[in-house]
């Protein structure tokens, strides 16, 4: 790709996140100083490549999920949020106390203008104080764990049981205090434990981590929004975002398309001991540069650190 063919993807790109609407060649020639017959021949190759596409005949070119990734990446490293916003956000972190999870996510949406989802690894790793089991029946068995402070995990179990007096058995077998990722590794008495001990690894295996979640509206009120399945697509992806590693401190991450109609841009940070990460969710048609400068500032006010403007 030439610097000029850069360029014009670039401007396209911007000018199809602003309106939503394919940019026709000529205003592009306009705004370039180019002739229409270059644009069009540079066009052609931006195409061939997979960057853009033409959703009509008769229509201008949009972006395609190659071409809105590569426009992304190039917005790395993003320009700060303005000086006064910096010093305000770390205002409101030090007042913060336990709720900065909570107004970190709050801010973020309103200045990003997308949903927001903040995670936050666990502080420790859990413990487990005493499972209880009850039979369902059907070759079932629902299964409460109890860790210390407090936290309880539920999970149903598929198991074969020859009589109640196993449950007994197994209660105390499972009693603790032990780490909960031990659980399935624990020396069992009898093959049958062993059995239960790895099912109930696999049924209270969960996200580890907290989530808060702000801005739902925001993403409802995308154009884009007014297709149902768009929305169950964001939906969806809300729902998976506890899911997976966390970004690393001081790494930004772009994802564009995974989930189709979607994009995700994340900033790892470490806050009290704790690896936390901050997701705005948009459209494909997301506003990149606006959206990694809010993640990277956040990130950095959430360690305590200002980002000064390159």
């Amino acid at each position: 790709m030439t610097e000029r063919q850069r360029r014009l993807l670039h401007l396209l790109t911007r000018a199809y996140i602003e309106t939503g609407k394919p940019v026709p060649s000529r205003w592009l020639a306009e705004r370039l100083g180019v002739s229409p017959a270059t644009v069009r021949y540079d066009l052609a190759d931006l195409e061939a490549a997979g960057l853009i596409e033409k959703p009509h005949a008769s229509a201008g070119r949009v972006p395609t999920r190659q071409g809105f990734r590569q426009y992304a990446l190039a917005q790395l490293p993003p320009e700060p949020l303005p000086h006064d916003t910096l010093e305000r956000l770390a205002r409101v972190l030090t007042g913060s106390g336990s709720r900065w999870p909570q107004l970190a996510a709050q801010m973020a949406t309103r200045l990003g203008g997308y949903p927001v989802v903040v995670r936050l690894s666990e502080p420790g790793p859990p413990r487990v104080l005493q499972v209880h089991l009850s039979n369902l029946g059907g070759g079932q068995l629902l299964a409460v764990a109890v860790l210390e402070g407090g936290r309880v995990l539920e999970g149903v179990v598929p198991f074969d049981l020859d009589d109640d007096d196993f449950l007994e058995q197994a209660e105390r077998w499972l009693r603790g205090p032990y780490p909960l990722a031990e659980l399935g590794r624990r020396s069992a008495p009898t093959p049958q434990l062993a059995e239960l001990g790895r099912k109930l690894t696999s049924a209270f295996a969960g996200p580890g981590s907290e989530r808060y979640l702000e801005g739902l509206g925001a993403m409802l009120a995308q154009p884009e929004a007014q297709d149902p399945a768009f929305v169950r697509r964001a939906l969806d992806l809300l729902e998976q975002l506890p899911t997976g590693p966390i970004t690393p401190a001081r790494r930004l991450n772009v994802r564009v398309g995974d989930v189709e109609g979607l994009s995700l841009v994340q900033a790892g940070f470490q806050r009290g001991g704790r690896a936390g990460e901050l997701t705005l969710i948009g459209p494909l048609r997301m506003r990149y540069r606006e959206a990694l400068s809010v993640a990277e500032s956040l990130s950095r006010a959430l360690e305590g650190e200002t980002v000064h403007a390159r």
